[in-house]
């Protein structure tokens, strides 16, 4: 049964604007620990910010499953968007979101990420 749906999309530019100003710091507000090391794989600057870009998306659309956008606990870095060994982005919850979504009875996220090279869409339903 579907809990919650959510859908996000995340202009690159904007994106590329606030990595180049903040760097390191923006990272570190933003990307749980699994992440950060996904990020480093990622040699050139626009393989990052695409990265962080779809990223961003995938929370704030999850963030929407939730229905609590980033209020209650709700942590950026508690939500990560990883990948399989094919690729295929899977979200994984740590701490007071994981109690959330547990909570909400939330058992199955279902993501898709698409982006073109201005823009980071994604969209997420959890059951």
């Amino acid at each position: 049964m579907i809990k919650g749906i959510g859908i996000d999309s995340v202009d690159q530019d904007r994106m590329a604007r606030i990595f180049s100003r903040y760097g390191q710091k923006f990272q570190d507000k933003i990307l749980g620990p699994s992440e950060k090391e996904e990020l480093k794989i990622r040699s050139h600057k626009f393989q990052k910010i695409r990265y962080l870009s779809n990223n961003f998306a995938c929370k704030e659309a999850f963030s929407k499953v939730l229905g609590l956008g980033f209020r209650e606990g709700v942590s950026l870095k508690e939500i990560e968007i990883l990948r399989n060994e094919n690729g295929k982005p899977y979200i994984h919850l740590s701490g007071n979101t994981h109690k959330i979504a547990d909570r909400l009875e939330i058992k199955n996220i279902n993501v898709s990420i698409t982006d073109t090279n201005n823009l980071s869409t994604a969209f997420v339903i959890g059951e």
